[in-house]
C-alpha cells in the first residue's frame, strides 16, 4: 500500500508566521465564504495587541481574531480564526500564509439582527408525553438581549453566541448560532442529559425533530441515559470549519502544519518523515461508510467498555486517528477524528452542576466520588459523599480511567470548537471526581496517587489539558489549572521519599499492579508521556519530575554491566519487590536476578516483548532527549534500536503511528531500524512453583499475539503462580509443564487458569 504524509506548505516571507492549506476533498466545486478554525500560536509570535493578515493567491486579506488563551508575556496562544476563501475547484488546495499585520476590519455582524433571516425549531416529543418546541433564535434573540448569551466569536466574518434551554428533569440543550459574512448561519446543537445534584433525573425516551429554515434536518428517536450527551451541526451556506460539505459535493479540509503545531508544546514530536499506511485510513473510511456511523450516542469506534485490554486503537498519547489527522492532514483522518470526538459525548461521564454553572468539582462538592460506592447526595449539600442520580449500567458504556482514550483534545485543537471543548472539560471533570476521595485527598484533587500508574497518567493527562485548552479567565480553567499544578506539586515533593526508598534504582511512579512484587514497565512509559505532554507545555515542575524519572527510564538499558539486561527494559514484568514482604529491591543487580528468577525475563531475546513495550520506550526516550538533550537517552534509544526488538519498524509505524515519535538526533541517528528477524520456534518451559507434599502438573499452550500470554493460577482459589508466561504453541502442537507444589489434602480442588 502507499503512504500518506503531510503536505508541502507555502513559504513564509517577511513577517509570516504559520502556513496552511485549504483543500477541497470532495467531487464538486466548494463554493466560497468564511473558513473559521483553531490555531495555536508559539509564545511572541502573535504579540499582545497585534494583528493578523492571511495571503492568500498574491492578495493580503484581513484575518477576524477571537482569542482564547495568551502567554505569561501577552503574546496569542489559543485562537479562533475566521477568514474569507473563494471557490475550490474538486481536488484542488489553496496556500495561506498567516503574517503579522493589519487590514481595516469591517464592524462586527449583529448576531440578533442577522439570525432575524432564518429559522431555527426544534421539536422534543416524550415517549408518552406531549411536546415541547422551541424557536432557537427567538431564544437566543431574548439572552442576547437580556445578557445570558455567551459570546464565542465576534468580528467581521463570524459572530458565534450559545443560548442554553433547561428542560424538567436532568436535560438541557445548548445552541451555539453562528451568523456569517454573506448571510449564512449554522447551529452547533448539544442534546445534553448531564444535570448532576438535582433532585430528578434520569435515562429519557423522546423523539426530536429540527428544522432549519423550513427543512427537516433531524429527526431522531433516541434513548438517552442521564449523563450522556449528543451533538449535531446543521448549516446553511458555504461558511464553516472543518468538514464542511460531504465526500460527494464540495469538502472543507484544513491542512495545518503539524510541525509548527508540534513546535508550540500543544502536541507530541511525531516522526513527521515516516507517512501513515493509506491503508489505515481506508479503513477509517469504511467505517464511517458502515450503518450506524454519526447516529445520535453512537461509539464511532470507540471501545465502549474502557476496562478492555489489548490492542486498543483508542488508548496512547492520543487516540490512533487522531495522530493519523496529525500526520497526515488527510480529510478522511480528520473525519473519523471529529466522528470519535462528537462520540465523547455519549460517554456517561458529563456531570454538569447546574447549581454552580459548571461541570461537578472539587471546590464546590469537596467529599463526593461519582462512584456508586459514593452513596446517594443531597442536592444543595455541598457535603454530599455521592452523586444524587448514579451513572447507569445499562448504557452500553463502562468508563475507566485507566483505559481512557483522549477523544477530544486535538480536535479542539484543530477546530476551535466550543463544542468539543464541553468534552475536554468534562472528562478531566470525571478523571477528578471518580477518584475515591481519600486519595485523592478531596479537594486536592490529586489523582497521581492513583492506585494504578496507567490510571494516573491517562487521568492527569485530561487534566492538563483542559486547563491548557480552557480560555483565560474562566472558572474552568482556574479550576484545572489549580489542580494540574497540585499533583505536579505533590510528585515534586516526593521525590526525595521515593528515592531513599527505591534507591539505585528510583525513577518509577509507585502503584498496584496486581501482581505482588513486580512492575510493569510499560505503565512507567505511559506515564512518562503525560510527564512529557506537561513539560513541553511549560510546566516546570513536570520538568522537574521527568528529569527524576530519567534514572529509571534510561537507567534500564544503560545498567547491563550492574546485573540487569538491556533486553529486559522493555519485558512485560520486572520484579521490583519481594512479594511476601513488599521490600523494595533498591539495585538494578536486585531487580535483574530476581526478574530472571521469575521467569519475567527477556534473557537475550525478545520473547516477552509485546505489542507496543518497545514503542513507548523509544517514545520516552526520544522525548527525553528532546526536552533534556541527556545524551545518556540517546545512546539508550540507539542501542535499542540496534537491538532490533519487534515492532519499531517503519513499516509497522506507518500501520499504527501511535507511538511514532521524532528519532532523536535527527541529524545523527543510524538508519531505521531493519524489520524485525523471523520468529523463531518456541521452546516450551518446564517450571516448578511452590512447594509442599502435593503436586498437581498442568499442561499450558497459547496462540501469542503482540507478544507471549501472560496468566495465573489458583487453587481453590489461593493464588499459586502470579504473572507467568507461556511459551508453547498450541498450533505446533507444543505444551508447557507447570508443577504446583502445596499442601491440598485428599479431596477435589478447584484450579483456576486466568489468561491477563
Amino acid at each position: 500500500m502507499s503512504q500518506l504524509a503531510l503536505p508541502a506548505f507555502a513559504s513564509l516571507g517577511t513577517g509570516g508566521i504559520v502556513a496552511l492549506k485549504l483543500q477541497n476533498a470532495g467531487a464538486a466545486t466548494l463554493q466560497g465564504g468564511v473558513t473559521t478554525f483553531g490555531q495555536v500560536f508559539e509564545m511572541g509570535d502573535l504579540p499582545k495587541g497585534g494583528g493578523l493578515v492571511a495571503q492568500i493567491g498574491g492578495r493580503t486579506v484581513s484575518v477576524q481574531m477571537d482569542v482564547k488563551s495568551t502567554y505569561a508575556d501577552g503574546s496569542a496562544k489559543m485562537v479562533v480564526l475566521s477568514l474569507e476563501r473563494p471557490d475550490l475547484a474538486a481536488g484542488t488546495a489553496l496556500d495561506v500564509v498567516l503574517s503579522k499585520g493589519s487590514v481595516a476590519a469591517a464592524p462586527a455582524i449583529d448576531l440578533a439582527q442577522a439570525v432575524g433571516a432564518h429559522s431555527f425549531k426544534v421539536d422534543m416529543t416524550p415517549a408518552g408525553g406531549a411536546t415541547t418546541s422551541i424557536d432557537v433564535l427567538a431564544a437566543l434573540k431574548t439572552a442576547l438581549a437580556n445578557g445570558t448569551a455567551s459570546f464565542w466569536q465576534k468580528g467581521e466574518f463570524a459572530t458565534e453566541a450559545r443560548v442554553a434551554i433547561d428542560l424538567p428533569g436532568s436535560q438541557r440543550m445548548l445552541f451555539d448560532v453562528t451568523a456569517y459574512k454573506g448571510g449564512g448561519l449554522s447551529v452547533d446543537a448539544a442534546f445534553n442529559n448531564d444535570d448532576a445534584m438535582q433532585s430528578s433525573g434520569g435515562r429519557v425516551n423522546y423523539t426530536l425533530k429540527a428544522q432549519l429554515d423550513g427543512v427537516v434536518v433531524a429527526n431522531e428517536t433516541v434513548s438517552q441515559a442521564q449523563y450522556q450527551n449528543w451533538h449535531e451541526s446543521f448549516s446553511t451556506g458555504s461558511s464553516g470549519g472543518q468538514g464542511l460539505g460531504s465526500p460527494n459535493a464540495g469538502w472543507l479540509n484544513i491542512q495545518h502544519d503539524t510541525a509548527y503545531l508540534e513546535a508550540t508544546g500543544a502536541v507530541a514530536h511525531y516522526n513527521l518523515a515516516i507517512g501513515v499506511d493509506s491503508s489505515l485510513v481506508a479503513g477509517m473510511a469504511a467505517q464511517m461508510a458502515a450503518s450506524g456511523w454519526g447516529a445520535p450516542l453512537a461509539t464511532n469506534g470507540v471501545e465502549p467498555y474502557m476496562p478492555g485490554t489489548g490492542g486498543r486503537a483508542d488508548i496512547g498519547i492520543t487516540t490512533q486517528s487522531n495522530t493519523t489527522w496529525l500526520m497526515t492532514q488527510d480529510a478522511r483522518a480528520a473525519a473519523y477524528a471529529l466522528g470519535q470526538a462528537d462520540a465523547a459525548g455519549s460517554v456517561p461521564f458529563h456531570f454538569w452542576d447546574a447549581a454552580n454553572k459548571t461541570w461537578l468539582n472539587t471546590d464546590n462538592y469537596p467529599n463526593l466520588w461519582t462512584d456508586a460506592r459514593g452513596g446517594e447526595g443531597q442536592p444543595g449539600n455541598a457535603a454530599s459523599g455521592g452523586l444524587t442520580q448514579q451513572v447507569a449500567w445499562d448504557t452500553g458504556w463502562e468508563y475507566d480511567t485507566a483505559h481512557q482514550p483522549d477523544l477530544s483534545y486535538v480536535p479542539f485543537l484543530m477546530t476551535g470548537e466550543r463544542w468539543i471543548l464541553d468534552n475536554v472539560q468534562a472528562q478531566a471533570s470525571a478523571s477528578i471526581m471518580s477518584e475515591w476521595p481519600a486519595p485523592r485527598m478531596n479537594a486536592a484533587d490529586i489523582v497521581a496517587g492513583s492506585s494504578q500508574v496507567r490510571s494516573a497518567a491517562w487521568s492527569l493527562r485530561q487534566i492538563d489539558e483542559a486547563a491548557w485548552a480552557s480560555p483565560d479567565g474562566s472558572p474552568e480553567k482556574a479550576f484545572f489549572q489549580a489542580a494540574s499544578d497540585s499533583n505536579w506539586k505533590y510528585l515534586v515533593s516526593k521525590i526525595p521519599e521515593w528515592t531513599a526508598w527505591q534507591g539505585e534504582a528510583h525513577g518509577w511512579v509507585p502503584g498496584d499492579y496486581g501482581i505482588p512484587g513486580a512492575m510493569p514497565e510499560w505503565q512507567q512509559d505511559y506515564f512518562a508521556t503525560t510527564t512529557v505532554a506537561a513539560a513541553r507545555a511549560g510546566n516546570a515542575d513536570a520538568l522537574t519530575f521527568l528529569k527524576w524519572e530519567m534514572n529509571f527510564l534510561v537507567g534500564r538499558f544503560t545498567h547491563e554491566s550492574s546485573g540487569f539486561k538491556m533486553h529486559d527494559g522493555v519485558t512485560y514484568l520486572i520484579a521490583t519487590s519481594d512479594p511476601s514482604t513488599g521490600a523494595v529491591y533498591k539495585t538494578w543487580a536486585e531487580i535483574g536476578a530476581q526478574t530472571a528468577a521469575r521467569g519475567y525475563s527477556n534473557g537475550d531475546g525478545w520473547w516477552q516483548v509485546g505489542g507496543n513495550y518497545a514503542q513507548v520506550a523509544l517514545a520516552s526516550l526520544s522525548a527525553i532527549y528532546d526536552l533534556t538533550g541527556s545524551q545518556e537517552a540517546l545512546d539508550a534509544y540507539r542501542a535499542l534500536v540496534a537491538g532490533a526488538p519487534p515492532f519499531i519498524d517503519d513499516a509497522t509505524f506507518a500501520k499504527d503511528p501511535t507511538y511514532s515519535l521524532a528519532v532523536p538526533h535527527a541529524g545523527n541517528t543510524p538508519p531505521n531500524p531493519p524489520p524485525p528477524p523471523p520468529p523463531l520456534i518456541p521452546s516450551p518451559i518446564d517450571q516448578t512453583i511452590g512447594s509442599g507434599p502435593d503436586t498437581m502438573v498442568l499442561k499450558i499452550s497459547e496462540d501469542a499475539w503482540n507478544g507471549h500470554a501472560q496468566y495465573t493460577v489458583k487453587v481453590d482459589g489461593v493464588a499459586v503462580g502470579n504473572g507467568l508466561t507461556a511459551a508453547a504453541s498450541h498450533a505446533l502442537g507444543q505444551s508447557d509443564t507447570l508443577t504446583l507444589k502445596g499442601s491440598w489434602g485428599a479431596g477435589a480442588h478447584t484450579v483456576e487458569v486466568s489468561f491477563l
